[in-house]
């Protein structure tokens, strides 16, 4: 903003005072005192809500000796059970659809291993405001020892999630 001199004459007297300019762009100055951040959890329920997914990019207190610097949590509650993976349980691999973040549900090679993938877009929060997005979880089932391996070696079940992202406290 600016500042300028306005005089008024009158008969016979000459006032000066300061005027103020109009500062014309408002929408500028709101988009510079807006905030952008990354969340520190994500929450993820399917539609009818027999799954919940939450990830922590880096998980909370205490802090395990095995745990590598900046290690994720991931926790999950579903038809398999609940599970809780942490550090190097969590594989995570940055692709064009986004970060791939995959666990082992059940490692059992002799009836087939069940990996779970998830896909978690670039999810960016505005003034620390929770965000919502949807993304989709990949169930892969590897088929295990079988005698006859004619076919394909794994099956897919996709599940469509709604995400949040948000910041929250947590546990150090």
């Amino acid at each position: 903003m600016t500042t300028s001199t306005l005089v008024i004459a009158t008969i016979g007297t000459v006032i000066s005072t300061s005027a103020l300019a109009v500062d014309l762009k408002p929408a500028q100055k709101l988009a510079s005192t807006t905030q952008l951040s990354q969340a520190n959890q994500y929450t993820f329920t399917d539609p009818i809500r027999t799954t919940e997914i939450i990830f922590v990019p880096q998980a909370p207190g205490p802090i395990r000796v095995n745990d590598p610097p900046g290690a994720s949590q991931l926790t999950y509650q579903g038809p398999e059970g609940e599970f809780t993976f942490r550090g190097q349980e969590i594989t995570k691999q940055k692709t064009a659809l986004g970060l791939l973040i995959s666990v082992v549900l059940k490692p059992n090679a002799d009836q087939g291993q069940l990996q779970l993938t998830l896909v978690l877009p670039t999810v960016t929060l505005q003034n620390g405001q929770k965000q919502e997005f949807d993304t989709v979880a990949i169930k892969t089932r590897g088929r295990g020892f079988i005698r006859n391996p004619a076919g394909a070696d794994r099956t897919y079940l996709t599940l469509q999630l709604k995400g949040i992202a948000e910041n929250v406290i947590l546990p150090l």
